[in-house]
């Protein structure tokens, strides 16, 4: 739903009393991150005012330049949390219909930094430690190796249940994109998540227990809250234990994903493959590894050289 006609009416209208409109909107469709973010830079916004109404025909953008560098140098936030946060308003008033829309000019371009993987060793590593069989750590420790060998998302993985898993392929619709992805089982996986099948086991139940041991809320947004909650609670396990493998990198569950995928890369995958079997919509998303293929180009080129002398 557009807020176009509310613009439109007059310059004096609250900035604030629109983002409560726009709060409400996000809750009534769910969008729980987009609520908590939505929410959060409104609130950062009120107290660069001081807390006092913020008529639509004062956000010029000069205020939002200041706002910009109270975020950075009075808030104390990275760079890529400010970007996000001007992306937000500027998105707001895009969608009002705002002309001459305040934030362009403010915005700041998000710093792609290298991400983070495992080497085939240090999750060797991960994978041969001691743990309590049933331990939450050891738990942690079959999701994270799952992620590594699937590519599927944690979120994904929390919610994985016995009718998703056929005994060879994964099927399931992506809690982040809603597609419908089909993900083949490696011999690996196939003993890591039989692990957790017993008597007990029906269709319905999730295969991973991680979720069953948080609280149910009263709130709409409940199931996602227990997905944040479960995710974290993953990624502080599973710092655990690449700390006792000795691993000094930050490891979180989306490391897991990036290791899949450069895996498949370093392996001779092309980013189509790779972009297919991570369930991203547009290929663009999966060029943050096209640096790795690169550099697979370069190894299969120097193949060529093997015995041949130049005279």
């Amino acid at each position: 739903m557009k807020l176009n006609h509310l613009f439109q009416r007059t310059s004096k209208i609250d900035l604030f009393s629109l983002g409560e409109k726009r709060l409400a909107q996000l809750k009534a469709e769910g969008r729980y991150s987009c609520y908590r973010n939505t929410r959060a830079t409104l609130q950062k916004l009120a107290a660069f005012v001081g807390g006092k109404p913020l008529p639509l025909g004062k956000v010029t953008p000069e205020l939002m330049e200041n706002f910009r560098d109270y975020l950075i140098n009075t808030v104390g936030n990275s760079h890529n949390t400010v970007a996000e946060n001007i992306k937000i308003l500027s998105r707001f008033f895009d969608e009002a219909g705002v002309r001459n829309n305040p934030c362009k000019g403010a915005g700041l371009t998000r710093i792609q930094r290298p991400r983070s993987y495992l080497q085939e060793e240090e999750l060797a590593r991960m994978m041969a430690l001691r743990l309590p069989k049933g331990s939450e750590m050891d738990v942690a420790r079959d999701i994270f190796f799952t992620e590594c060998r699937t590519g599927l998302r944690i979120s994904d993985l929390l919610q994985l249940r016995w009718c998703d898993f056929d005994g060879q392929y994964i099927r399931l619709k992506m809690q982040k994109t809603r597609r419908p992805v089909e993900i083949p089982v490696s011999a690996s996986v196939q003993k890591t998540l039989e692990k957790y099948h017993d008597l007990f086991s029906r269709p319905n139940s999730r295969i991973f227990p991680i979720l069953d041991r948080v609280k149910d809320r009263t709130d709409e947004f409940s199931p996602l809250r227990r997905l944040i909650y479960g995710t974290s609670h993953v990624n502080m396990l599973i710092k655990r234990v690449a700390s006792r493998a000795g691993i000094t990198k930050r490891v979180s569950t989306h490391v897991a994903r990036h290791t899949f995928a450069t895996m498949l890369i370093s392996k001779g995958a092309s980013i189509y493959d790779v972009k297919e079997l991570l369930g991203h919509q547009d290929v663009k998303v999966t060029q943050v590894y096209a640096h790795l293929l690169d550099g697979r180009k370069r190894e299969l080129v120097e193949l060529l050289e093997g015995g041949v002398r130049v005279i």
